[in-house]
């Protein structure tokens, strides 16, 4: 039998309940992941990603599965469809922070240009004009 490892914390319950129930199949039928692979036609490598939480099983994976297991697909299918919306809602709310960092990450380098842009002729020291600039103590 297998040894899982211990699934990522982040993964939202029902995704984790899913790859749970996967296991769980996997264990009850006592196949290897090699065996499961064998007899799904998905690759071993998939499955490890499938039954450790890295990746979400695609549907027809888990139809296979329930063949391979002997169980009935009806239960297992709605658990996916329930883990699948958790999955597309937790990749949503990634892309949105990976997109609020970006947009940071840009906010910061222009930050770091100023108000005016380095070469310009305010940042550079001299001004539009030909005429030099006094200091402040009227010489110059």
């Amino acid at each position: 039998m297998p040894r899982w490892k211990a699934l990522p914390d982040e993964l939202d319950p029902e995704v984790r309940e899913f790859a749970s129930q996967l296991r769980r199949l996997v264990d009850r039928s006592g196949l290897s992941i090699a065996a499961v692979s064998d007899r799904t036609g998905y690759s071993k490598t998939s499955w490890e990603r499938y039954l450790n939480g890295r990746l979400l099983a695609p549907k027809g994976a888990i139809v296979a599965l329930a063949e391979v297991t002997g169980t009935q697909p009806v239960h297992l299918i709605t658990m996916w469809e329930l883990a699948e919306r958790a999955w597309s809602r937790s990749e949503m709310r990634h892309d949105m922070t990976m997109q609020a960092i970006r947009i940071s990450q840009a906010r910061a380098a222009l930050g770091e240009l100023g108000p005016n842009p380095p070469g310009s002729a305010k940042s550079s020291g001299k001004s539009s004009s030909a005429k030099p600039s006094k200091s402040a103590n009227g010489s110059g």
